[in-house]
């Protein structure tokens, strides 16, 4: 995700018509990424920082070491402690931002150059009624094919001419149709069948769109079936067990939504020859020092109202919307000794299933059903969910 955020600031820089700010970017190389929010909720925020790369075929260099620190309107500081190279984190126990709190992101790097955010107020809250859904059809990325699916969609209010962002983190709960069931037990040379493990895991996404809205010119407030995301039913095992969707309503300033809706019409049309000029986004981050480095990124604050929903697959399948097949486009291969070459079903088993390369779903009998001559066998990430995902529960999930 960082990867993707650097890459897309780049771009934006690189490929500018309009100057906010007088700025020559050819003599950067490694711009500073910028990628912060600060919210009111009780949790521990990050900031996450690294260096721009000229395309998602190169990984981009995380910024470590720097002393970052967050200031309030009273002179508090929050001083964040580094918890994985390049992303920072500060302690809910100690620093809990709060609605009409004016707040400041200052960097100082390992090379000695600071960096500093214009002041940013958070925003009062906004509500959430309802986050509903309902059957819809979406054009997938490359516009190569019309996808069935679900849009995920909200209810609520906004403050009179208001500014308003929606993020969202998804999860979801899946099962592998064929996993690992038997395996041969050299102790009594014959076949176990197993209780199998590993079969039900949890994914996890986030949002990667920019859905926003204002009120500004509007004499109504209300939010009333404000589309979200899409999520495609038949190409991801998103809705094939249980699915859930945290959607968060950020009450955002004029300023930032400017900068959001700069970088949404810039990201939409960047590559169409007929369609509008890139902006080069001036963000809210600059080195003291050096007024005219370019600084990609944009310190984000806004009070944040957030609601769940769950979905189940049977609520899907009965309004008849599609729904990617159960074995998630797995399939079984029948290895007969007869016709591999292999002088028996453990020489089999060895190579295949021992050596890694399969799982071993079951076992075939001869006709009479006395021996094994043969095995069913599943790719491992078909067998096994957590190569995949993790099968520890998230703490809120809801069955």
């Amino acid at each position: 995700m960082l990867k993707n955020i650097t890459y897309v600031f780049l771009l934006l820089g690189l490929l500018s018509c309009l100057e906010p700010y007088d700025v020559d970017i050819s003599n950067y190389k490694d711009l500073l990424v910028v990628d912060a929010l600060i919210t009111d909720e009780v949790k521990n925020h990050h900031v996450y920082l690294s260096r721009s790369v000229p395309n998602l075929d190169e990984e981009s260099q995380l910024e470590t070491g720097a002393l970052v620190t967050i200031t309030d309107e009273n002179d508090f500081e929050e001083v964040l402690t580094e918890v994985e190279p390049g992303v920072y984190e500060t302690d809910q126990q100690q620093f809990i931002a709060r609605v009409g709190g004016t707040y400041v992101l200052n960097i100082r790097t390992r090379g000695g150059v600071n960096y500093q955010s214009s002041p940013c107020t958070i925003q009062a809250k906004t509500q959430i009624e309802d986050v509903h859904y309902k059957a819809g059809k979406q054009w997938s990325d490359d516009e190569t094919e019309e996808w069935n699916g679900i849009h995920i969609m909200v209810d609520g209010n906004s403050h009179q001419g208001g500014y308003v962002r929606w993020m969202y983190d998804e999860d979801w709960k899946f099962k592998v149709p064929y996993p690992h069931r038997v395996e041969f037990n050299y102790i009594i040379n014959d076949w176990d069948f197993l209780l199998p493990d590993n079969v039900v895991c949890w994914k996890k996404d986030f949002s990667n769109e920019i859905v926003i809205h204002s009120f500004s010119n509007q004499s109504n407030s209300q939010i009333k079936g404000k589309k979200i995301c899409f999520v495609p039913s038949e190409v991801t095992d998103k809705l094939t067990v249980r699915y859930s969707i945290l959607v968060k309503q950020l009450s955002i300033s004029k300023e930032e939504f400017e900068f959001w809706n700069k970088l949404k019409m810039t990201t939409k049309d960047v590559g169409d020859a007929f369609g509008l000029q890139p902006f080069s986004i001036s963000g809210n981050i600059r080195n003291l020092e050096d007024h005219k480095e370019p600084v990609l990124g944009y310190f984000q604050t806004g009070g944040v109202e957030t609601k769940r929903m769950y979905i189940n697959r049977k609520e899907i399948s009965d309004k008849d919307i599609p729904i990617m097949a159960y074995n998630h486009n797995c399939s079984l291969e029948e290895f007969l000794t007869d016709e591999s070459g292999y002088s028996s079903t453990v020489e089999m088993y060895e190579e295949l299933v021992l050596a890694g390369s399969f799982a071993a779903f079951d076992v075939i009998y001869d006709d009479m059903g006395f021996s094994v001559i043969g095995l069913k066998l599943s790719r491992p990430v078909c067998a096994d969910c957590t190569l995949t995902a993790t099968s520890q529960r998230p703490d809120f999930w809801e069955d």
